[in-house]
């Protein structure tokens, strides 16, 4: 695996490079990359338990082999403009329009980096395979992360990162055979690990979580309701008042 680690090694500069040529300072921190073994266990497992909804990587790509996932985390000046107040925060908003591209961006240049390097690769973009009916996307990009050892469901329904779970995330499939990423020790979520944070609870302006599920349907309802009020900016269908909070910026 050393050729993959170098080629990952290269990947990650790569996206770094375009992060700094292209985002603005003031919205994001460094990004976070992780790699999945598509062929482990764990990988094969979560995927199937999901293969009502979830599409197989063989079906994205044939021969697929791995997964690379991309976490681009926003500053703590933008988190912090969201906190608060029913609906989203202008600047969150259009940081929201502005990451889909630039995580696409990143996520393309990193996708054709591997695909010169001799191997396939395709990426999944960030939003536009979202079912509007039936309340999911045919690829998760939060079960991709998780899969890639980028971190661990909150309550919030969130991966919490060791940047927190604030910010954009983006995957990609290729032949190229990768390690599975070591994803962080201990219990991210601070309710989870002893209840003693339900802040996402409380911040929710529809009510949409809750110790015992996680209601979709309120939650895209008001997401929608946030982007009629910024008819300006293209598909601004977010709210994140979820990912403001305790673990916005890291582990609570």
């Amino acid at each position: 695996m050393t050729k993959g680690r170098n080629l990952k090694q290269l990947l990650q500069s790569v996206a770094q490079r375009v992060l700094a040529q292209n985002g603005e300072k003031s919205l994001y921190r460094p990004l976070l990359m992780g790699s999945c073994d598509l062929t482990s266990l764990e990988a094969k497992e979560n995927l199937e338990e999901a293969a009502e909804w979830h599409a197989q990587p063989e079906q994205m790509l044939p021969g697929a082999r791995s997964a690379v996932a991309i976490f681009l985390p926003y500053s703590e000046k933008l988190v912090a403009s969201n906190r608060g107040g029913k609906y989203a925060s202008r600047e969150w908003a259009e940081a929201y329009v502005k990451t889909n591209t630039l995580i696409r961006r990143i996520g393309t240049v990193v996708s054709l980096t591997l695909v010169a390097s001799g191997k396939k690769s395709r990426l999944i973009p960030p939003t536009g395979v979202f079912d509007r009916e039936a309340l999911f996307a045919d690829w998760s990009h939060k079960l991709i992360g998780f899969l890639c050892g980028l971190g661990r469901y909150g309550l919030n329904r969130m991966l919490i990162t060791p940047s927190g779970c604030a910010g954009r995330l983006v995957s990609l499939v290729t032949t190229q055979e990768f390690e599975t990423s070591p994803r962080p020790e201990g219990e991210p979520c601070a309710y989870l690990r002893d209840k003693s944070c339900s802040e996402c609870i409380e911040a929710c302006p529809v009510s949409a979580i809750s110790s015992n599920g996680f209601d979709a349907a309120s939650c895209f309802e008001h997401c929608s309701q946030n982007a009629e009020s910024f008819l300006d900016l293209d598909s601004a269908e977010v709210c994140g008042k979820c990912a403001t909070l305790r673990c916005a910026l890291g582990p609570a």
